[in-house]
Formats: structure tokens, C-alpha cells, sequence
């Protein structure tokens, strides 16, 4: 079984699309594995839901996800943010809204546990130091963990009574062997490390690998619907940055 993992696609169809065109290039999947944040920031949620509802998927709800459809106060977010939820709530269709309402927060499959934010607290909190990840460990009930949230593609295990942090190698498989692992992604969307191309990763269960790939998508495209649908010009200026 092959297993396309994205998180925090944001309503990037031409990132998304991107991504799963590249992912069939390389020998295809059998279903897509979503850690959250489909929607939000972007100019096209409901087409991003469409496109992931085309395909297999095992997904989890993210903050912004929960936001759009009411299970979650806007008051945590940032001005930017809010206003693009507030906008992308008017755009969504109510087939759309359900989807995403009926989401879960956790699940468990071929020995992953998928999380947007931790195996603490799946929503919020964010895996970017050692003591979240040492916590989320603890939490941990399966072998292996993906997160997203972070918008930072990276590999982390156990060191003793500690975590420790590893870059996630680029199109070269990473065996997971039987060891304890959190791994991220990387976005799809809105890319934080500096590298705008879209971050994804492939699983395969038959040699237990997992493979980090970057795909480069048309983001003047996507910056050019954000500003005429009226979206926070800060988001679609920071697209090309990778921050």
C-alpha cells in the first residue's frame, strides 16, 4: 500500500493539484493520508475539498477545518487568519461543511497515529521543541506519529529520556525499520522553511519507507486569485518566500 501524505494544503488547488500529479509521476498512491488544514488562508477551499474527496483518504480535522465549520472559536487566531476563515465560510457548499465537520481529530491506521497538532492535543499544540516532542511520545499509544500544524517538514525520535530532531532527506526513502518516530510532512499550501515548493511525503508499506519530495507549482496563479477574491494581500505575499 502506498499512502500520499500532505498537511495544511489551505486551500492551494494549484499547490494541491501540483502535489498529487507529482505523486502519480512517482508510481501513484492507493489513498491519501490528510493531517488537516484543508481550508483556510487559500482562494479555493471547496475545490481543495472536492479534489481530496476524489480519491481514497484517511484525514483529520485541523484548527483552521474546525474553524470554518463552527467547532472552534476565532479568538485564538491571528487577524489574517480570521479574516480569511470568515471569507472562506461564505464560499463553502454544505456538502462541504459536513465533510469537514464530521472529521475526526485522531486516527489510527497501519500503525500511524495522524494528528494535525500532537498526540496531546491534536488540534493546537504545536511539535517544534524538544519538550513537545518528548511529551507527545508519552502519548503515544502506535510505533509511528504524523503531524503537520507546524507548516516544517522533519523526522523526530526518542533519545533517551529525551526527543531530538532530524531534516526530513529529500527523494530519498527513509526506512522507518520498527523504531518510535513523529514525522512532518511539510505544507502543501503555505510552506514555512523557507522552501515555497509544495512538501509532501509517500509511505510505502511494502519496504516501510517514507519519502519526502518538494514539487514547484504556479504561485503567482494562486497569489492572483488571492488578491482578486479580496483574501489578505500579507498571505498571498508571503507565498513565494516560503515563510
Amino acid at each position: 500500500m502506498r499512502a500520499l501524505i500532505v498537511s495544511d494544503v489551505h486551500s492551494n488547488l494549484e499547490a494541491f493539484e501540483g502535489v498529487i500529479e507529482d505523486a502519480q509521476k512517482r508510481g501513484g498512491f492507493d489513498e491519501i493520508w490528510s493531517l488537516g488544514d484543508l481550508v483556510g488562508y487559500g482562494p479555493d477551499p471547496g475545490a481543495c475539498v472536492d479534489l481530496l474527496r476524489k480519491h481514497k483518504n484517511r484525514s483529520v480535522a485541523g484548527n483552521h477545518d474546525l474553524a470554518a465549520v463552527g467547532r472552534l472559536s476565532l479568538e485564538a487566531f491571528n487577524t489574517y487568519a480570521a479574516s480569511a476563515i470568515h471569507w472562506a465560510v461564505a464560499q463553502l457548499k454544505e456538502d462541504h461543511i459536513k465533510y469537514l465537520r464530521d472529521l475526526p481529530i485522531r486516527v489510527e491506521t497501519e500503525d500511524f497515529t495522524i494528528v494535525h497538532g500532537s498526540p496531546r492535543d491534536p488540534v493546537w499544540e504545536y511539535v517544534v521543541s524538544v519538550a513537545a516532542a518528548t511529551a507527545s511520545f508519552l502519548h503515544l499509544g502506535t510505533k509511528r506519529c504524523l503531524v503537520g500544524h507546524s507548516h516544517l517538514p522533519f523526522l523526530c525520535k526518542p533519545q533517551g529520556q529525551s526527543a531530538a530532531f532530524f531534516d526530513f532527506p529529500l527523494d530519498r526513502p527513509f526506512a522507518l525499520k520498527n523504531d518510535r518516530i513523529i514525522i512532518n510532512p511539510g505544507s502543501v499550501g503555505q510552506p514555512r522553511d523557507g522552501d515555497a515548493r509544495a512538501s509532501y511525503a509517500l509511505y510505502n508499506s511494502k519496504d516501510k519507507s517514507v519519502t519526502h519530495h518538494r514539487v514547484k507549482y504556479d504561485v503567482a496563479v494562486t497569489q492572483k486569485k488571492m488578491k482578486e477574491r479580496g483574501l489578505p494581500g500579507y498571505l498571498a505575499d508571503r507565498l513565494p518566500h516560503g515563510r
